[in-house]
């Protein structure tokens, strides 16, 4: 059985990328890939099994242009409510996304606030991104896990990405 999840995994993964890759320009989409890989690797295939390969890629493209201009000790925060015609995908859901330097309890720490503001958490995407810019912020690569960070002049990238429950 562990098998067939994850095969399924592995097609939903590949059919993201595949409407990834046709948003962004030919140049970005190698690194934009290897993002929407990294971001969905460690997320259960149950909590994606739901969600249409536009709605997830929508997501990740979403993060994807927040983190293409990050000046270093930035945080950008995004809190929308996607719909398909504005966002490129569509949840019935309040979304909160953050891009920042990796911290420690982030994830916590933001969870613990927004439970205790009485909202509920439908779905959590956290990956840490290993990145390349440039001096003035832009986005020049995404790296492999475990890249050698004396090698490139890299930040680590602390993406969240909530989808708060229904009220």
């Amino acid at each position: 059985m562990a098998v067939k999840a994850a095969e399924l995994e592995s097609e939903l993964i590949e059919a993201v990328c595949e409407r990834v890759r046709e948003h962004v320009p030919e140049q970005q989409a190698a690194a934009a890939e290897a993002f929407v890989r990294q971001n969905y690797h460690w997320v259960p295939a149950d909590d994606l099994s739901d969600r249409s390969p536009s709605d997830l890629a929508g997501a990740a493209l979403n993060q994807w242009s927040q983190m293409q201009q990050r000046a270093e000790a930035q945080i950008k925060v995004n809190v929308y409510n996607p719909f398909r015609e504005r966002d490129g995908w569509y949840s019935p859901n309040t979304v909160v996304d953050i891009v920042t330097d990796d911290m420690p309890f982030l994830v916590d720490s933001v969870t613990m606030e927004l439970a205790r503001n009485g909202h509920s958490i439908d779905l959590v995407i956290h990956p840490v991104v290993w990145v390349r810019r440039d001096p003035d912020g832009s986005l020049l690569d995404v790296l492999e896990p475990g890249a050698d960070g004396r090698a490139h002049p890299l930040t680590l990238v602390d993406q969240l990405h909530l989808v708060l429950g229904k009220q």
